[in-house]
């Protein structure tokens, strides 16, 4: 057996079950090897299709969701993942060396610059079909005018000056309203 009963006892006390029937840790054991078993074979089967020699953890999470079980989360590396092995009195135990970060060196260090602001704005890209010319909306092209042409240098927009619309367009009153809801939404 993979896990002993003592494990499945440690792991039963951790969730707050205090004591367990060895029948049950055993037949508990069993189980937790035949499903480890079942995934493992899965995760290989991905990693054959992927023609690869080593088993990473997109196999193992690729397995998982076959079997509609949540991934694992936080172990996504490119990178193999190296373990490190220390031997106490009744086993050996494997673990992963975390990065020692210097707290003083982070303390000392910059902060980042603030983010700008979101800011939304809305418009009417194209009404009743016609786009109209207005700064947001890119400008038509016209057929008589040849496509090697190069575009205009855009003016810098300056966030004082109000464009106002060079077409008058008539709306219904339920696209006003429409437009009224969905700005105020934003």
């Amino acid at each position: 057996m993979i896990y002993s009963k003592s494990t499945i006892k440690n792991i039963a006390d951790s969730i707050g079950v205090p004591k367990l029937k060895d029948e049950i840790t055993s037949a508990m054991a069993q189980d937790v090897e035949f499903r480890l078993h079942e995934i493992i074979t899965e995760a290989m089967k991905f990693m054959r299709h992927s023609k690869r020699t080593k088993l990473t953890v997109t196999d193992i999470n690729s397995a998982l969701r076959v079997r509609n079980v949540e991934p694992i989360y936080g172990f996504e590396t490119g990178r193999p993942i190296k373990f490190n092995k220390t031997a106490t009195a009744l086993e050996e135990i494997y673990y992963v060396d975390d990065e020692v970060i210097d707290l003083d060196r982070l303390m000392e260090e910059p902060l980042p610059s603030v983010p700008l602001e979101v800011v939304y704005t809305a418009h009417w890209l194209a009404i009743e079909g016609v786009q109209p010319r207005i700064q947001q909306n890119p400008a038509p092209i016209d057929e008589e005018e040849p496509v090697a042409k190069k575009p205009a240098k855009a003016p810098q927009r300056q966030d004082s000056v109000e464009t106002i619309p060079l077409v008058k367009h008539v709306l219904s009153k339920e696209l006003q309203l429409y437009f009224e809801c969905i700005t105020e939404s934003l």
